[in-house]
Formats: C-alpha cells, structure tokens, sequence
C-alpha cells in the first residue's frame, strides 16, 4: 500500500496534478508531530533523534507535503544512519528563511553520486539492506515537493561521515 501511494504522489508530483495549498503554519510543531511517530524506534531499536531549534516559527507552505518532507528525510536518515543509530534535525532561523538539516553519520554519499539521489528507486550503497522503512522514492517525492515550493534544497556530504540533507522556506 506504501509503494502503490508513493507512486500515485510521485505521479501526480510529476505531472502537475498536485497542488500545494500554502498556509502560514509552525513548522517547529510540525518537526516534534513527526518526531513522536519514532518513539517506538528510538525505544526499541535505540536510535537518537535530537531537536535542535531555538523557538518556534512559522513558514508559508503546504503543510501536509512539508511533513511529508521532513518525514521522507528523517526515514532517509535512520536508514542510513552509522553505527551511532544518531540523527539530528535542525531548524535554523535567519532572517525570513528557515532551514531545516536533517544529519546522519553513516558512510556518507561520493560527490559523483550526488546528483543521481534524486532519482527514483536509486541507491547509493547498492548492497545496503538495513532500510527500517521506505519504497525508494522518498527522496524524488521531497524533490518534486520543494520544486513545487520553489524550495532551496540539497545536501552536502562526506565519505565516511554522514550527510546532511537540507531545504530552504520562507
């Protein structure tokens, strides 16, 4: 059910057919909504997802597919996190732009890779079999979200130390 929504999402993502409704919206609420949905997986399985903010804020943006964004990231990060089980999300205020990261210190992604993340179904560490969750697309759904926003988005990374995925909102 999870791959067939995944694909039904990107589709529309991709041909035009999805709208974004945009509200002004706390986004901080947003992050720690989706941060309690892991309890479960911090408890059991002993991974750590820290919050690292100052305040609240509020974005002018389609709420539903930034949660769908930031749930999609922090899926990505747990996935690949490093023997840590560590992620970090952070909300950075400057200004009237707000950035959120999302860190995990796995092994980190090739420079040559990085454009091909975005794709659908791609991954970097073809042997790579610890997923918790996830359909492959993820990273394409957030993507086409962003685009549709007209976000700032990307990611820097480091072999051997983790990346961090990051979009820009106003």
């Amino acid at each position: 059910t999870t791959l067939v929504n995944d694909l039904l999402d990107l589709s529309k993502l991709q041909s035009g057919v999805s709208e974004i409704r945009k509200e002004e919206f706390d986004i901080t609420g947003n992050i720690k909504a989706i941060l309690k949905r892991f309890s479960k997986l911090t408890e059991q399985d002993g991974y750590s997802i820290l919050f690292e903010y100052r305040g609240n804020a509020n974005v002018y943006a389609d709420e539903y597919k930034i949660y769908q964004v930031i749930y999609n990231l922090i899926i990505n990060a747990i996935n690949y996190s490093g023997e840590d089980k560590t992620v970090i999300v952070r909300q950075i205020v400057h200004g009237n732009i707000i950035r959120i990261e999302i860190e995990d210190h796995g092994n980190g992604i090739a420079k040559d890779e990085l454009d091909n993340i975005w794709d659908r179904y791609y991954k970097v560490d073809k042997n790579h079999k610890r997923a918790i969750q996830g359909t492959g697309l993820g990273l394409s759904i957030v993507q086409n979200i962003l685009e549709l926003h007209g976000a700032r988005y990307g990611v820097n990374s480091t072999i051997g130390k983790g990346s961090i995925f990051w979009f820009e909102l106003n």
